[in-house]
């Protein structure tokens, strides 16, 4: 017993001399370094580079934690929202064509919101007979603000080029919105770019310092 005290402490001394342990390998990059599977709970956390396939939970770091930096896992079958949203919204009764500063409730602060789909139907629009095929005009779908009491929340404007031209029938707008939890966003910044008249197609261009790991 007394053998395997002084072994015990004699361990201890070095892993605290040496400042950085191994599992599975002689060269630790870090404090603790695992090579492979580690139990978790019954879950584990794979450290192996491999492609994704199946279906995986999210694990976070919160920082509201004591102490800050605890693991959890996020299960989005027992959430409301989960950290990507997509849902659709049907408009009806759309006077003509045009949808302005329509208030969807979810706030700035928190999401980032997308229109990744657009479909206006009913209302009868204006064909241009001189192109082929014949041109019914053009979708407009933007994201915009919208103040509401002391909150501000994502708004949006909508129109059809031509929809009431020959027509005062109302339409209905057939939308697919993404919102996203701001907080899992990487915002990249600002990027510019440039167009040329002369270039193939004509008003082609490129943006310029595209982020690095979108490339």
């Amino acid at each position: 017993m007394k053998k395997i005290t002084i072994l015990f402490f004699m361990a201890y001394a070095f892993m605290a001399t040496k400042a950085q342990v191994g599992i599975n390998t002689s060269n630790p990059q870090g404090t603790l370094d695992v090579v492979g599977g580690t139990l978790v709970e019954s879950y584990i956390i794979d450290t192996t580079n491999s492609p994704a396939t199946g279906n995986y939970f999210l694990l976070t770091r919160s920082k509201d934690t004591t102490p800050v930096g605890k693991v959890k896992m996020l299960d989005i079958s027992l959430r409301d929202v989960a950290p990507v949203n997509t849902y659709n919204v049907i408009l009806k009764n759309v006077k003509q064509d045009e949808v302005v500063s329509l208030n969807t409730g979810l706030d700035a602060n928190k999401y980032v919101v997308a229109i990744t789909g657009a479909v206006f139907s009913d209302a009868v629009s204006a064909a241009n007979t001189s192109t082929t095929p014949k041109s019914y005009g053009a979708y407009s779908t933007e994201i915009t603000k919208v103040v509401s009491g002391a909150n501000t929340y994502h708004g949006i404007n909508l129109s059809f080029k031509g929809a009431g031209t020959v027509s005062s029938k109302n339409g209905t707008w057939t939308l697919t919105l993404n919102v996203y939890e701001r907080s899992l966003i990487k915002d990249w910044g600002t990027f510019t770019g440039s167009v040329s008249a002369s270039a193939s197609p004509g008003y082609s261009g490129v943006s310029t310092n595209t982020p690095a790991g979108l490339q």
